[in-house]
C-alpha cells in the first residue's frame, strides 16, 4: 500500500477539562499515526459520553486520487452495522405482536423460500439474529470474486440462496454460533412479508427517520453510486489502491454490504438512542437484544452476540455494538461501559481495521 501524507480535521464542543482535551489529543495523535504507517488513506472518528457533548476527528484522505482530506462528515457504506438497525426494526415488530422471536421460517416464509434451506422448519427468528440457525454463509470467497469483477451486478434473492443452499448446514438450528449474512438476507425478507412492503422502506421510517438520523439512507438496488459526501472506500492490489466506492446495494442485501450509507455521527446518535430504549416500546425488548450468547471468534476479539449486536473485549476492554465491513469500507459503532464513552468511526479501506481500534478501544477505557 502507498504511504499517504496526513490532513486531519478536528471538531468537538464542550469544557476544556484537562481529561477530555487529553483524550481527544490522543485520539487525533492515534489517527495521524496510523495514516502515517500506511493502514489506511483515511479515518474518522466519533467520541460522546451518555451525557456530554461528542467530539470528531479525522486524518489521512477520503480521495486519494484527488488528495480531498478526510472529514468526520464523509459518508460511507457501513457493512454489517446494518444488522443492528434490521435486528431493532424486527424486535420493533415483534412488539407489535406481528412476528414472535419463535416463530420459524416455515412460518413466516414462502415455500419457494424456505425449501431451498435445510431444517427450516425448526429454525427461529431467535436463532437468525443471534447467528445460531447453521445456515451456511452465502458470501463465499468466490462470491467475493465476483462482486469484485462485476460491481454494478444487481443480486437476486435465487442467487443468493442457491449458494447457500448449495452447502450443508454449518450445524443443527441452536446448537451454537456462527456468524452467516444468509441470516439477515432472511430476515430481511421476513420483515418484508410480515409488514407487507419492503424491509428498506421499513427502516427509513421506524429506525431511520424516528431516530433522526438525516445523514442516512438506504440506496435501492440499481443504484451503485456513492452521494458525493461519501469517502472513497479502497480495496489494496499489489502497490496500488483500488476504489470500490461504487458497488450495487444488493449485494448482501439486509446484511449489510452497500446497502446502509451513514456517518459515524449518524451512528453515534443511533446507537445512544437505541441503547436509551428510545426505539423500543418496552424495556424488555432492550434487554432481550443485549443478552449475549457465546460467540468466540478471536480474529475480530467477538466473545459475546445478542440479537444484533455483537460484544468485544480487546485487551480487557469491553464495548457492545457492532463492526461494518464491506469493499471499501471497514467501521464500528461501540459503547464502552467501563467509561460510558460512545465511540463511531470508519476506514476507508480493506485492511486492519484491529490496527486503529484496538489503540482507540485502549484509550477510551481510560479517563
Amino acid at each position: 500500500m502507498v504511504l499517504l501524507g496526513i490532513a486531519g480535521a478536528v471538531s468537538g464542543c464542550g469544557g476544556d477539562d484537562e481529561p477530555t482535551t487529553s483524550l481527544h489529543a490522543d485520539l487525533q495523535a492515534t489517527m495521524e499515526d496510523v495514516v502515517a504507517r500506511g493502514v489506511t488513506p483515511g479515518v474518522a472518528l466519533v467520541v460522546s459520553s451518555g451525557k456530554g457533548p461528542s467530539w470528531s476527528g479525522a486524518a489521512g484522505l477520503g480521495d486519494v486520487e484527488r488528495k480531498l482530506p478526510m472529514s468526520a462528515q464523509d459518508s460511507f457504506r457501513a457493512g454489517s452495522i446494518l444488522k443492528t438497525l434490521v435486528a431493532t426494526a424486527v424486535l420493533q415488530s415483534v412488539e407489535r405482536n406481528v412476528l414472535s422471536l419463535d416463530d420459524t421460517l416455515t412460518e413466516r416464509l414462502p415455500a419457494s423460500v424456505t425449501a431451498r434451506i435445510a431444517n427450516a422448519e425448526s429454525i427461529t427468528l431467535a436463532m437468525l439474529l443471534g447467528h445460531r440457525s447453521g445456515i451456511p454463509e452465502w458470501v463465499t470467497d468466490e462470491v467475493t470474486l465476483a462482486i469484485m469483477s462485476d460491481p454494478e451486478h444487481v443480486w437476486t434473492l435465487d442467487e443468493i440462496l442457491g449458494i447457500a443452499e448449495a452447502q450443508p448446514p454449518v450445524f443443527a438450528p441452536g446448537a451454537r454460533y456462527s456468524y452467516s449474512n444468509t441470516n439477515y438476507v432472511l430476515l430481511g425478507e421476513v420483515l418484508s412479508v410480515a409488514e407487507g412492503r419492503s424491509w428498506r422502506e421499513v427502516l427509513r421510517e421506524r429506525v431511520i427517520s424516528r431516530a433522526g438520523l438525516s445523514n442516512t439512507s438506504l440506496p435501492e438496488p440499481g443504484t451503485p453510486g456513492c452521494a458525493a459526501s461519501c469517502a472513497r472506500g479502497y480495496v489494496p492490489f499489489e502497490d496500488a489502491l483500488l476504489d470500490f466506492t461504487v458497488v450495487d446495494p444488493s449485494m448482501a442485501g439486509a446484511s449489510g454490504g452497500r446497502a446502509l450509507v451513514t456517518t459515524a455521527s449518524d451512528l453515534n446518535a443511533f446507537f445512544k438512542q437505541l441503547r436509551s430504549g428510545a426505539l423500543f416500546e418496552r424495556a424488555a425488548t432492550l434487554e432481550a437484544m443485549l443478552s449475549f450468547q457465546s460467540a468466540p471468534e478471536p480474529e475480530s476479539r467477538l466473545v459475546g452476540y445478542g440479537l444484533g449486536v455483537m460484544q468485544l473485549d480487546s485487551q480487557g476492554t469491553i464495548a457492545i455494538g457492532h463492526l461494518g465491513t464491506t469493499a471499501g469500507y471497514q467501521s464500528f459503532m461501540l459503547y464502552v461501559p467501563e467509561t460510558d464513552r460512545y465511540i463511531t468511526g470508519v476506514i476507508n479501506v480493506m485492511g486492519d481495521l484491529a490496527a486503529v481500534l484496538v489503540p482507540v478501544l485502549d484509550r477510551v477505557s481510560r479517563p
